[in-house]
């Protein structure tokens, strides 16, 4: 199991409180653990507030489907000789043949769905990314207490060298190693700060907050006692939008052979005439009629629109059935993934950090007792950092693969 000193803790909360006076004005945070990061970020994200207009974009394309075209209204004046000429005035109305403008308000409907739908899973998208990164930045943060951890130790080691080496024992090339050896760890500290700046402002980019406020975490890598179980994928948005995809194209399949027939009009008309009639003379007619015009399909009969909408409702059906394909084998892989990475990480921690540790205490136990040199020492310690960092890689790696399996089950938080 992992061992994190307790100066950690306040070596940690005094680096935080510098990098707070350094950058100025801050915006508190409360602890995060990977769910409320999770939530937090699908609530406050800004790329996920600028898709949430989709939804009031498809909504606003509702209330002018399915309409009936606006009327048409037509006039004419003519004249000759001796006051003769003619004046008329109509409105025309267009009407469709088929069942076009139904048609149409079922497509927006069905529109208005597939925003909300694809918002989903943006946000789906935004929570697995919002939990990895709660994960990494544990991880640096724990990278960095055993730095400093390894630092410490080290430069006790080196510190007691010295003094062995004042009194008239000891090597002065021993002691020049071990300094060197606590020093890299030192420069060591400073790569993890960096990595540690980085995972905070990624973080907060995930969160809609500003690169520089703070960041205090709830969660650890502690290993679970065992991996989750696997389980059935749960409500992907990605497939429920690939399904209502099917059913869009359907009915833009319908919509496209209802299109073929172009609207008919029907209009009223009114009409006034002054002509001359000899012997008589000019005289004055009106006369109130009805007309009405039917288009033709002779041309352009819509066959390459429907067979444009049939090629793609074929593709996105194929395409329905690759991504079912494909979630079957992300959820088994990620599983089965997880699962070894748990397996490996448990093996180190509860194995191999334990006997290295042990075999460090051996080691300088031997090294008073004059049975080994000093570069025993110096292997073993090497030893113990390389197990120690392996452990840690293994546990984030272990909670990465948890994150990437919640997320090929479609769930922003755990089961």
């Amino acid at each position: 199991m992992k061992f994190i000193h307790p100066v950690c803790s306040i070596w940690r909360s005094i680096f935080l409180a510098f990098v707070v006076s350094a950058v100025g004005p801050t915006h508190a945070t409360a602890s995060l653990t990977a769910e409320s990061a999770a939530l937090s970020a699908q609530k406050n994200n800004p790329d996920l507030a600028a898709a949430r207009n989709l939804i009031a974009e498809a909504d606003a394309r509702t209330r002018t489907a399915g309409r009936l075209a606006n009327p048409e209204i037509e006039g004419e004046l003519a004249g000759g000789q001796d006051l003769e000429g003619r004046i008329s005035i109509g409105i025309t109305q267009r009407f469709p043949l088929t069942a076009r403008l139904r048609l149409e308000r079922e497509l927006s409907a069905i529109e208005v769905e597939l925003a909300r739908l694809e918002v989903r899973e943006r946000e789906r998208q935004i929570a697995v990314a919002a939990r990895s990164a709660i994960y990494e930045l544990a991880a640096v943060r724990e990278s960095l207490a055993l730095a400093r951890q390894q630092t410490r130790a080290a430069e006790e080691f080196a510190k007691s060298l010295g003094e062995a080496m004042d009194q008239g024992f000891g090597s002065k090339l021993d002691g020049q190693q071990a300094s060197l050896a606590a020093s890299t760890l030192r420069i060591t500290e400073d790569i993890f700060l960096a990595e540690e700046l980085l995972a905070v402002g990624h973080l907060n980019r995930l969160l809609g907050l500003p690169a520089d406020s703070p960041i205090s975490l709830a969660e650890t890598l502690e290993l679970p006692k065992s991996a989750p179980t696997s389980r059935p994928v749960g409500v992907r948005p990605d497939l429920q939008l690939a399904e209502l995809a099917i059913q869009a194209g359907a009915t833009d399949l319908s919509l496209a052979k209802a299109a073929r027939w172009d609207d008919i009009g029907v209009g009223l008309f009114v009409e006034g005439e002054r002509f001359r009639d000899d012997p008589e003379g000019v005289e004055p007619e009106a006369l109130l009629g009805i007309k009405f015009s039917v288009p033709l399909p002779f041309w352009q009969d819509g066959s390459g629109k429907v067979d444009e909408k049939q090629a793609v409702q074929n593709r996105k059906t194929q395409q329905l059935e690759a991504l079912r394909l494909s979630m079957q084998n992300e959820i088994l892989t990620a599983h089965r993934v997880m699962t070894l990475l748990h397996r490996a990480a448990a093996r180190i921690d509860d194995t191999l950090v334990p006997a290295a540790r042990d075999h460090v205490a051996e080691t300088e136990a031997a090294y008073r007792r004059a049975e080994l040199d000093i570069q025993s020492i110096f292997r073993s310690r090497e030893r113990l950092a390389e197990i120690e960092a392996a452990a840690l890689d293994a546990r984030k790696k272990y909670f990465l693969s948890y994150s990437d399996w919640l997320g090929t089950l479609g769930l922003p938080s755990s089961p």
